[in-house]
């Protein structure tokens, strides 16, 4: 099979990147794929998810596996991102929300994919452009990068915004596709913030399904 490594990513906090993350890793395992996550993140919001959902689902198989690693040191994440090519299926990493961590050029620059949440706010568009300026100036300064890069509107209400609102998010996608594939929306739903590293109930695939199936097609 294939290896794809895929980094979950933005310089803008509380975005939904980690529960994002694991929504993939969650949906990807609901299709048999083989998937497992790499918590860079400080905070590591994840691991702790997995451990937490390991005492909830004590009697359940975990359908993928969670590791945790320190970002650090530019030179052990290299060599985590040469481990990691070797294996078969998708090698998810959720990335700090500081991306001024030196360990974190590996990881950018040996990405396969770079996914991007974003949601229609002022800050967190201002930080997702600053983002993308920091990803091109690794792409000057390394030339082998070949991430592409999946911006998701992510946490979206469709029954807010006036038309000159609704009008500056379309034009802001565009900006952003100048730079990379963005996906379908993923509407904001009460069943993402329920969101566990064991189990992806209906209402969250079908949030989330345009969006990854998207993506999936475009990582092939």
């Amino acid at each position: 099979m294939k290896n794809r490594k895929i980094v979950f990513a933005n310089q803008k906090g509380g975005v939904g990147k980690s529960t994002l993350c694991i929504l993939f890793a969650n949906y990807l395992a609901w299709k048999g794929k083989s998937v497992c996550i790499i918590d860079t993140d400080l905070q590591k919001t994840i691991l702790m998810q997995r451990q937490k959902d390991t005492q909830i689902y004590e009697d359940w198989d975990e359908p993928y596996n969670v590791q945790d690693f320190d970002v650090t040191d530019p030179e052990t994440m290299q060599q985590l991102m040469d481990s990691a090519a070797q294996v078969d299926g998708y090698v998810l990493f959720d990335s700090p929300g500081n991306i001024s961590e030196d360990g974190l050029a590996p990881l950018f620059v040996d990405a396969d994919f770079i996914v991007c949440p974003y949601e229609y706010e002022d800050k967190t568009l201002d930080s997702t452009g600053v983002f993308v300026q920091v990803l091109n100036a690794l792409r000057e300064h390394n030339p082998q990068m070949h991430a592409q890069i999946f911006f998701v509107p992510n946490r979206i209400d469709p029954r807010i915004g006036t038309a000159d609102e609704q009008m500056m998010w379309r034009e802001t996608d565009d900006l952003f596709g100048k730079f990379g594939k963005v996906t379908p929306v993923v509407n904001s739903r009460a069943a993402l913030k329920r969101t566990n590293t064991f189990e992806l109930l209906a209402t969250q695939r079908d949030a989330v399904k345009k969006a990854f199936e998207y993506m999936i097609k475009k990582m092939k």
